[in-house]
């Protein structure tokens, strides 16, 4: 008897021998690149400019609607500032801006609220359930652009440096990385009050093949940005399109 369980001990190690250690080939791709799933996607975020002036009455309609707005978002989905482009508040960036966008003066009455650049407009005054349709149709869109940004200041002085890079599948020709500042005045109409366009430090990028990354960096001088709770906001902007299309843009706290 002890010599049958014997064998039959044998024959079990042998079993376990060659179907235990017998290794599970894995199907193609089974087991490869764990951990490493895709890049996370990219959502567009949309640059709301708002046009104005003091004592503009159809101003006076839209700003506390798009400061709603501004409120009802992240802002990895919308920023919004206002630009005072004539009267208190006004500064000479703003007007040239403006008149870049609208070079006929007659078009340049307020107020204007422009998303994404002239990819949508809306002149004079509106209502919530327009400029949230305008700014969810501007959200449904692919980014193109992926922009990184941080900033390190002092009392005097700040740095914004980042980088942007081409997430798309065509080349990106005639771009333009620039930004502004803002704050909050404390009235409505001016939560989110333009202090600074960076146009004399804005960086051209004359082309951006897929994959390609640029860096960028601002310096700016003068104020100190956490004591004044300075707001600011970096974007890439296609200057040679029909709509002047701001591709991406990103809040720096």
């Amino acid at each position: 008897m002890k010599k049958l369980l014997l064998i039959f001990t044998v024959i079990g190690l042998i079993v376990c021998l060659f179907v235990g250690c017998t290794p599970t080939v894995p199907t193609e791709g089974e087991g490869e690149g764990e951990g490493e799933g895709e890049p996370e996607p990219v959502d567009r975020v949309v640059l709301v400019e708002l046009f104005t002036q003091w004592g503009c009455a159809s101003c006076e309609v839209v700003e506390p609607i798009l400061e709603q707005l501004a409120g009802e978002y992240e802002r990895s989905e919308l920023i919004l500032v206002e630009e005072r482009a004539y009267s208190i508040y006004s500064l000479d960036e703003i007007r040239d801006r403006y008149n870049w966008y609208l070079p006929n003066s007659a078009d340049r009455s307020t107020p204007n609220t422009l998303f994404n650049g002239l990819n949508q407009k809306i002149h004079g005054s509106s209502n919530y359930s327009t400029l949230k349709t305008k700014i969810d149709t501007e959200l449904g869109k692919e980014a193109k652009i992926a922009v990184t940004a941080t900033r390190d200041s002092d009392s005097n002085t700040t740095a914004i440096t980042g980088t942007i890079e081409n997430i798309s599948s065509v080349t990106l020709d005639n771009l333009v990385i620039n930004g502004m500042t803002y704050k909050d005045r404390g009235e409505t109409g001016l939560r989110y009050s333009v202090t600074d366009i960076f146009a004399e430090q804005q960086v051209e990028v004359s082309t951006l093949a897929p994959g390609d990354t640029y860096n960028f960096s601002f310096n700016l001088e003068g104020f100190d940005w956490d004591a004044n709770n300075i707001h600011g906001v970096i974007f890439v902007q296609d200057i040679d399109s029909s709509k002047k299309e701001i591709l991406q843009a990103i809040y720096v706290d």
